[in-house]
């Protein structure tokens, strides 16, 4: 079958991309004629009218260092994505649309209200799949609404499309909650990130083009070991704390997408408020600690809460980092068996879900 994916495979992100390439090289694997729907807002392309639009002025060299970053992203996109011709705009998506048997919405936060109402600048439900004829089978895989509760303005506009889907699954547990509060009227599903559908064996494909796995990170050879960190949402300050805990780091962030899977599998330990960071680090039975966000980000929390819980690793949260509590986390031992039993259970009920989705269609 066809199937088109429309996701955040354009994001400057590690675990955003990943994911994208998961879902679909799992969907490949299957035999089906799966690619990513090349939907990137114009607003989101790096350049000049942007750079003042997107209100980037008084952040010049964080945003140049951001569009080299997409350099490397787009190399490993053009090599291991599939996608169709680009589409700027939901208006050019309904005017031409992808003809598939199967649109499916996701993985990541791709129904963020913020995504929603300010996606290209304006309310634009193109994750809520609101393009191509009604014959197309619509789902949401592991989708994430980035939030416990959506704002009154954003749900007004949510409640219109949010049955455009004849199948939904969320990657968070609230995330049902947040579906039925916008008047979802179907099943929901809680499954696991793609990242997980079909265990660490899927990226040594990745990993085979690094050479010797080593490249640069923050000035750091991603290939030694020690502790790995990756930090997102301006945590960058971190480093040297956790460096006066646990030596030199290795932060991970500014090299390539392979050189980054490398990174976190060659690590002693790592630090991070990274889901996806945490991830690669269950696939790779790499000692861990996850921080949570807090402010405005902490709706995202629960992405945390709701993998681990279910590895019974839910110990290996902190709230923020602190020294003597990362130390003893670090510390302690992790039964690597149970663990990879638990992720297959899990990555099993995504599977299903997904074979569920495929017989819903033939």
């Amino acid at each position: 079958m066809k199937i088109g994916i429309v996701t955040f495979h354009w994001a400057v992100n590690y675990g955003a991309v990943l994911q994208a390439y998961a879902l679909q090289d799992y969907l490949r694997g299957l035999g089906h004629d799966a690619c990513l729907i090349d939907y990137k807002p114009y607003n989101r392309d790096h350049n000049l009218k942007n750079f003042v639009l997107n209100r980037k002025l008084p952040h010049p060299f964080q945003y140049v260092r951001e569009a080299l970053k997409d350099r490397l992203f787009e190399d490993f996109r053009r090599d291991y994505l599939v996608r169709t011709k680009r589409y700027g705009s939901l208006e050019e998506l309904r005017q031409d649309p992808p003809l598939c048997d199967i649109y499916i919405s996701g993985s990541d936060q791709v129904l963020h209200p913020r995504t929603l109402m300010r996606g290209e600048r304006r309310p634009a439900p193109v994750y809520m799949l609101d393009f191509g004829p009604e014959n197309i089978l619509r789902a949401g895989y592991a989708v994430s609404f980035g939030c416990t509760a959506y704002p009154p303005e954003a749900a007004e506009v949510a409640r219109k499309y949010i049955n455009r889907f004849d199948l939904l699954s969320v990657r968070e547990k609230t995330g049902a909650g947040v579906a039925e509060s916008l008047g979802y009227n179907g099943r929901l599903w809680v499954v696991p990130d793609p990242t997980i559908l079909a265990g660490a064996s899927v990226y040594d494909r990745i990993l085979s083009g690094v050479s010797g796995l080593s490249g640069k990170s923050g000035g750091s050879d991603v290939s030694e070991g020690g502790t790995a960190t990756y930090l997102l949402h301006g945590k960058d300050s971190l480093n040297a704390v956790i460096e006066k805990d646990f030596g030199k780091t290795v932060p991970l962030n500014g090299c390539s997408i392979a050189q980054w899977i490398a990174g976190i599998r060659n690590a002693s330990r790592l630090v991070t408020n990274s889901f996806h960071g945490t991830v690669f680090a269950l696939l790779f039975h790499i000692p861990f600690v996850a921080l949570l966000e807090t402010g405005a980000a902490a709706g995202m929390n629960d992405r945390f809460t709701t993998l681990l819980s279910r590895l019974g690793l839910e110990g290996r949260i902190l709230p923020d980092y602190g020294g003597r509590r990362a130390v003893k986390i670090i510390g302690s031992e992790i039964d690597w068996a149970n663990t990879d039993s638990l992720m297959e259970d899990y990555a099993r009920e995504g599977r299903d879900f997904i074979s569920m989705l495929l017989s819903a269609r033939q």
